[in-house]
């Protein structure tokens, strides 16, 4: 499609727009890549991705598709957008901006497939918008009990979502420009690694899935971000990783037990959360976070009724007064006692809750 043959276009180097090259230059940056690949899984399984492999190393032309500088209405102009990002962005120009938070609202998916079409969908969008690092939260309850999680070990986990992450990996981009995606898991529990090998790769993108905390503060882990460039790294499911961490608490779940400083300093590299989709109990109701980027951040919870009820929108994650503030209101409006939503709670869990 023209739309496509753009993009295609201009990640090769054919239109792009000017700007400074950036001051590492494209083949130093191949070169880290392939030593930070090599030691998170293996030089045998990565080097094909980068070098020695025909077409894989870019043109000169291509060497040119670097961070670009953009200053447009709207935009920091000290913003760095990555040429894919401007070509991603420009295919998208014909119709309304995929980056412009919409009236009519996203709802939530109705299947595992569409969650992962969803999440890529708003990944691309902040990647058009310059944020190269993302965080991210896929449901897994459709794949997997987190129940069992305890009884099963995190391995049980990962092998009942892995071709859920495979899905993220191959939709990103819409789907286009795929090569491969290689999986591999990078420590001694289950954080994997999923490598997206575009057919230009300036459009390779990393998903780390289920990183826990001592992975990410490595060094090699970060020699691999930074190795990385402007291409496009994504972290998935931190709460749910052995060591778990979440990006908001900005490096507190290190103190005690891995290196809060550089705790602190992935958190802010990987701070905007650009999907969230995860349903929890709280204070005896169902409540799910919903967020796809660039729209606000939504929760909800079940009523009585099992009907989804919006208890508001926030521009980031709510904390946990606010939330029990907009739940307290929603209870004395209703005049909802207590032992009602423990009732439904209750039976919820024995299996007899609504359709």
């Amino acid at each position: 499609e023209p739309a496509a043959a753009r993009c295609r276009g201009a990640a090769l180097g054919r239109a792009v727009r000017g700007g400074p090259m950036p001051r590492t230059s494209l083949h130093r940056r191949e070169s880290l890549l392939l030593l930070a690949a090599a030691a998170l899984g293996g030089a045998g399984l990565w080097a094909r991705c980068f070098t020695g492999f025909p077409g894989r190393l870019p043109t000169a032309a291509a060497k040119d598709a670097v961070l670009h500088h953009v200053s447009s209405p709207g935009r920091s102009s000290s913003r760095h957008l990555s040429s894919v990002a401007l070509a991603a962005e420009s295919s998208d120009s014909e119709g309304s901006s995929a980056a412009t938070a919409t009236t009519d609202r996203p709802y939530f998916p109705n299947s595992t497939e569409e969650m992962v079409r969803q999440a890529a969908g708003a990944v691309m969008a902040a990647y058009r918008d310059g944020f190269t690092r993302q965080t991210i939260r896929l449901s897994t309850e459709d794949v997997f009990n987190m129940e069992d999680l305890y009884s099963q070990g995190a391995q049980a986990l990962l092998k009942a979502s892995l071709p859920m992450m495979k899905s993220f990996a191959r939709n990103l981009w819409g789907g286009e420009f795929l090569k491969d995606v290689k999986v591999s898991i990078v420590d001694e529990e289950v954080s994997t690694l999923l490598y997206r090998e575009a057919e230009n790769p300036l459009q390779d993108a990393a998903v780390l899935f289920l990183p826990g905390r001592e992975l990410v503060t490595e060094q090699k882990v970060r020699s691999f971000f930074d190795s990385m460039g402007d291409r496009l790294v994504v972290l998935a499911n931190t709460e749910a990783a052995p060591a778990t961490w979440k990006v908001e608490n900005q490096g507190r779940d290190f103190y005690l037990v891995s290196d809060a400083d550089l705790g602190a300093e992935v958190a802010e590299t990987f701070r905007e959360i650009t999907y969230y989709y995860y349903s929890t109990p709280f204070q005896n109701w169902a409540m799910t976070y919903f967020r796809v980027y660039p729209n606000p951040w939504q929760i909800y919870i079940e009523s009585l009724e099992y009907e989804q009820i919006l208890l508001g929108e926030w521009p980031a994650k709510p904390p946990y007064e606010e939330i029990m503030e907009r739940i307290e209101e929603y209870e004395v409006k209703g005049k909802i006692k207590t032992f009602q939503k423990v009732g439904k709670m209750l039976k919820d869990q024995q299996g007899g809750g609504g359709d």
